[in-house]
């Protein structure tokens, strides 16, 4: 397979996995606890905290929330500039708070609380 050939399939790869990972961004909410923000059930949504790497502390979502109302889906970590993607699902109606940590170790730096209040709005 010639140079030139490899290149393209690859450009075609990268094309694609990067639709791929733009289509996956979902809507972020941004009220901090005593402030709630209010979720439809079973829609799909992130939450964007900064986390620059080189100092060390990495965001940690908590694991004290009603995981009957809201199921993590996964992490995304976009750079020192974007900083950590939570990205989540609400399961059912009712209210629960996320507690997000920031930490090194055993060092907290950071606590920042999101509280979701899901239903059919």
């Amino acid at each position: 397979m010639s140079f030139l050939a490899k290149n393209s399939i690859f450009s075609l790869i990268l094309v694609v996995f990067t639709a791929f990972l733009s289509n996956c961004d979902y809507p972020e909410i941004k009220k901090q606890a005593p402030e709630f923000n209010e979720l439809a059930t079973k829609s799909k949504f992130s939450v964007h905290l900064p986390e620059n790497h080189s100092t060390g502390y990495i965001w940690q979502l908590s694991d004290d929330y009603d995981k009957n109302l809201v199921k993590s889906l996964n992490v995304v970590w976009h750079g020192n500039e974007k900083g950590a993607y939570f990205n989540l699902s609400a399961l059912a109606s009712g209210q629960t708070t996320l507690t997000f940590v920031s930490r090194k170790y055993t060092d907290t730096n950071a606590v920042k609380q999101y509280i979701v209040k899901i239903g059919d709005y």
